[in-house]
């Protein structure tokens, strides 16, 4: 992987994401990548707050999924996926860019960065460009999803022996689950169609279903 950008969806979390942003330390290597998800007041601070920061509009919600395919790409190589509520530890971005080169070194891989709570293995993750060209189109998600989605990336990682846990990098997660202070309109928005999503990975899971393998 010779560069990497760091992709996160957002919507009106304008200040956690900012906490977000202030973690990546700048790397010549390194992308950063926002889209803004039915969130024009985000998109426009953005453009006038970091020079290293991309931000892409989203007219209407479209939701987490379709926000990070539609950028695929907009990306030249491998990728870390993010989320706006998230915190990397000093040098993390660094040391999972350096972590995932070990690793897979022909970029065909995924390596799962430790959260600080218990949260899926690759809720926060990062891919390389030769994974990614797996996927129709390059949509690492499953577009049948809202916001959960992260799973069927680790059952295919899996199933073919490119899946890798950090054993180095620490993601500290301001959760709203076990931070009550955290909960926003964003939360709920995500929660509303949890249950759909968990249905469809119970099912897909059921009948052996795996995006990017089909």
């Amino acid at each position: 992987m010779r560069t990497m950008t760091v992709l996160i969806p957002t919507r009106n979390r304008l200040e956690k994401l900012q906490r977000t942003l202030a973690s990546i330390e700048p790397q010549e290597w390194l992308d950063t990548l926002v889209i803004c998800d039915g969130d024009p007041k985000t998109f426009d601070a953005l453009n006038g707050l970091r020079t290293d920061v991309r931000a892409i509009l989203k007219p209407f919600r479209v939701g987490a999924v379709a926000c990070r395919n539609s950028a695929m790409w907009h990306i030249e190589d491998g990728l870390l996926y993010a989320t706006d509520d998230i915190v990397f530890f000093n040098g993390g971005v660094a040391e999972a860019y350096r972590q995932y080169n070990e690793h897979f070194p022909d970029d065909d891989g995924v390596l799962g960065l430790r959260q600080d709570k218990k949260h899926h293995p690759t809720g926060v993750a990062v891919v390389g460009r030769a994974f990614l060209n797996r996927y129709p189109d390059r949509q690492l998600f499953n577009p049948a999803y809202d916001h959960f989605a992260c799973q069927e990336v680790m059952w295919l990682a899996e199933s073919l022996g490119k899946f890798e846990q950090s054993d180095r990098v620490l993601v500290e997660h301001f959760h709203p689950a076990f931070l009550k202070d955290e909960i926003d309109q964003t939360h709920h928005d995500a929660r509303a169609n949890k249950t759909a999503d968990m249905e469809l990975i119970e099912n897909r899971k059921a009948l052996h279903l795996v995006w990017g393998a089909q």
